[in-house]
């Protein structure tokens, strides 16, 4: 029975971190940053349930769907001139082949299972490619959608925000919708509500 964590995540989605540096203001786990250069990457993987609706989306579809909602939700509330998002970072890596890297392949699977930890380093491959990925978008902070997995009638995403310069972990949490088709355009409302009141 997975209600009780459901809820837990919805009423403190920064259970699994709290940024040291400036606090969050309550109801916006992640309000501080709203001033910051913060670089969305895309999202990393998709996890379907076994069995329903789910099954038939492939990785790349509901990928671009998702990085698109969360970049029209933020700009939607005015986040669009400070915040870089996943159609950004890619066309900086495109322009850039000599010197990035794949945004979509971080190195971040271990984080599927095992939610990092507030303050603990980064792995060094998570650290170098995000190193070139800030660098080029002049971001000190990047936000990482981890994975977006099904389990029966929820879906859950998980995000890290990590420092690029201190090379460490700044911030985790999962968020949860209702799994159906139009998920993606809740999940995007989420992660706006995060950072900015609609």
């Amino acid at each position: 029975m997975r209600i009780p964590l459901l809820l837990a995540l919805l009423a403190a989605p920064a259970l699994l971190g709290a940024q040291e540096e400036a606090p969050a203001s309550p109801g916006l786990p992640l309000g501080a940053f709203a001033a910051e250069r913060v670089a969305v990457v895309p999202l990393q993987f998709w996890r379907a349930d076994s069995t329903g609706w789910s099954t038939s989306l492939t990785s790349a579809r509901i990928r671009a769907e998702v990085d698109s909602a969360i970049a029209e939700a933020m700009r939607d509330r005015g986040m669009g001139s400070r915040w870089a998002f996943a159609a950004d970072v890619i066309r900086g890596a495109r322009r850039n082949p000599t010197y990035s890297t794949d945004p979509s392949a971080l190195g971040v699977g271990r984080w599927r299972s095992t939610p990092p930890v507030v303050g603990e380093a980064l792995p060094s491959v998570v650290a170098d490619n995000l190193r070139i990925i800030s660098a080029l978008g002049d971001a000190r902070y990047a936000l990482i959608p981890v994975e977006l997995r099904v389990e029966g009638t929820f879906a859950f995403l998980r995000l890290v925000l990590v420092d690029t310069r201190t090379r460490k972990i700044t911030w985790g949490a999962d968020i949860g919708v209702q799994a159906e088709p139009g998920m993606v355009q809740a999940l995007g409302a989420r992660v706006a509500d995060l950072v900015v009141e609609p």
